[in-house]
């Protein structure tokens, strides 16, 4: 096929920024069929559009096929474009937004998984709070490991993540929000299972199978003290959960998440009373995005939050 050679006009509609979103979702995404699930359309309808926007911009966009996905050089230049005019439109809504009393728009917030299981951590209020609040302004929820919501709040495709506090710099203001406790766990296939904790000593611990979250700095930390080497990695703790249950490893799991599956003795934890570890959950918005009064107001109802758990009673665990 031959590709026009064509000044491109400059004029934008609506569908003209459909095109734009789906492309930059399907370079997230690292292809069509990925890219399925997070925009909502078919295969054959997200070619269709990526097509259009190439036919209607004059360059080749990406190469697909066999040989896997991949990003032309204009592909890669267009899609810093996009990225940089989605910002410039996300904050000339947010100087709109300014002059109403309702906050009207899209809002992205992303989670790492499993917090949905914790007592301690306020998010169901938060975000019940944030909806009552601002009924016209749509909610995006993203799940996905520390390191990709991370990412997405630096770049600017999320307004705020919650996430797990770390030292790596970043351009985000961080909003300490709860400790989330762990433990290290084993399934009831396990020979570690039967037990008790004092025949389970660093030597024997040693000698077992352990998965470890990718991100996790502080698992690394009390690997390395009770002298353990991981055999396997997740990004998300249901991945951990899942080999743990298996019986085949041993793993770190939040106390809340893993509660049900201890209720059930499909899980137990091994040596609590020294084997643990303290995660601090943090919400991060990119300080650029604080002029959006969208995140001022969620930000807003944290620090109200916080406040009212810091008036509680400890919580025991």
């Amino acid at each position: 096929m031959t590709w026009p050679h064509r000044i491109f006009a400059g004029q934008f509609t609506d569908f003209e920024l459909k095109l734009l979103r789906v492309f930059r979702a399907v370079a997230d995404c690292g292809g069509f069929s990925a890219a399925e699930a997070e925009i909502g359309l078919t295969k054959s309808a997200i070619s269709k559009h990526v097509s259009d926007l190439e036919i209607r911009l004059g360059v080749r966009l990406c190469e697909r096929g066999r040989s896997g996905f991949a990003l032309t050089e204009e592909g890669k230049v267009v899609y810093e474009a996009i990225s940089q005019l989605l910002v410039s439109l996300e904050e000339f809504r947010s100087r709109i937004n300014a002059f109403h009393s309702e906050l009207i728009g899209e809002f992205y917030i992303g989670f790492i998984d499993t917090l949905v299981t914790s007592e301690t951590i306020p998010l169901r209020e938060i975000l019940a709070d944030y909806s009552k609040a601002n009924p016209a302004v749509r909610l995006n929820m993203m799940i996905g490991s520390e390191s990709e919501i991370d990412r997405a709040v630096d770049e600017r495709r999320l307004h705020i993540a919650v996430s797990v506090a770390d030292a790596r710099p970043s351009r985000a203001l961080i909003t300490p929000l709860a400790m989330e406790r762990s433990l290290l766990y084993c399934g009831a296939g396990h020979e570690a299972f039967a037990a008790a904790d004092t025949e389970l000593t660093d030597e024997r611990l040693a000698q077992y199978k352990l998965v470890q979250h990718g991100y996790s700095l502080a698992e690394s930390h009390a690997f390395e003290k009770l002298g353990l080497k991981s055999a396997a990695t997740s990004h998300q703790t249901e991945g951990v959960l899942f080999l743990v249950l298996a019986g085949t490893h041993l793993g770190f799991l939040p106390t809340h998440y893993a509660e049900a599956w201890e209720q059930r003795g499909q899980l137990r934890a091994i040596r609590p009373a020294d084997i643990a570890k303290e995660t601090g959950i943090v919400v991060k918005a990119h300080r650029a995005s604080l002029a959006n009064p969208m995140v001022r107001s969620f930000l807003a109802i944290v620090k109200a939050r916080r406040t009212e758990i810091k008036a509680m009673p400890p919580a025991g665990r």
